[in-house]
């Protein structure tokens, strides 16, 4: 049987909004830990999840507090750091998978903007370990909410339109 995701984003989603997403669909937060913390960079942040309300909706906020004593909220890596940890980390294989090829499409994305190889691509935001968490920890969710891969061995996730803003 084929598993599909969909977000109804009328305002858009952020990578907290989306954990949160993930949490609130059944995956224990105990689980996302414990495989997050196989990256080794369990020491650099505390992950917690809450019940809030917005908008009159209640909804599930992840939150990823960053440790004071690591390299900072905004530190960068590059493109070959982020895969050596998802590659070393005991993550199922499926959402390693995922990890991977989300990376590298947002090193070709960032590349190509650039005018540099994917592999040279310095992270910033995407390189922080906010953004690494939110990222490795929906794979590992929709891995565990049995989401099946699409023909680009993505998961099948898919979003209602996005609003495109003004200004």
């Amino acid at each position: 049987m084929i598993k599909a995701a969909y977000l109804q984003c009328p305002t858009g989603i952020s990578g907290d909004m989306c954990l949160g997403a993930i949490i609130s669909s059944g995956v224990p937060i105990t689980y996302l830990i414990n495989k997050l913390n196989n990256l080794g960079i369990a020491a650099e942040y505390n992950l917690w999840a809450e019940l809030v309300m917005r908008k009159g909706q209640q909804a599930t906020q992840a939150h990823v507090e960053i440790a004071h004593n690591h390299r900072g909220p905004h530190s960068s890596r590059h493109l070959p750091e982020i895969k050596q940890m998802i590659l070393q980390a005991d993550l199922p294989p499926r959402a390693k998978d995922w990890s991977l090829k989300v990376f590298q499409n947002l090193a070709i994305a960032e590349g190509a903007v650039h005018g540099i190889s994917p592999e040279k691509v310095y992270f910033h935001e995407i390189g922080a370990v906010d953004a690494i968490v939110d990222i490795v920890g929906t794979c590992v969710g929709l891995d565990f909410l049995g989401i099946s891969s699409n023909l680009q061995g993505l998961p099948m996730l898919y979003c209602s339109p996005l609003p495109t803003g003004g200004g």
